[in-house]
């Protein structure tokens, strides 16, 4: 009776301190997933623009222009193309 009592607790302690086991998988392609994600805006006035450029040039922020004119870049980057829009148009706003 003790032997089966053993067996069985035994089996149990293995079955439960086998699903308590945490696996955390990174999907493959986490980080061009992340670089992948885009957006854009367009700005009008080419002095702005061409400011705006020069900023992302010299902060080293990927970027392109799109067919239509619009400016895009990597959604990983949005706070600090956000920060660059807003220093070009005050100081666009400083100047005039």
């Amino acid at each position: 009776m003790v032997k089966n009592s053993f067996k069985i607790v035994t089996i149990a302690l293995f079955i439960y301190l086998g699903g308590c086991v945490e696996e955390t998988a990174q999907p493959v392609n986490s980080v061009t997933t992340i670089q992948s994600e885009t957006e854009s805006f367009n700005i009008r006035n080419p002095e702005i623009k061409q400011d705006i450029i020069t900023a992302l040039i010299d902060s080293d922020i990927q970027h392109w222009t799109n067919e239509d004119g619009s400016i895009g870049f990597y959604s990983q980057d949005a706070e600090q193309v956000d920060a660059i829009g807003y220093a070009a148009i005050g100081a666009y706003a400083a100047r005039n």
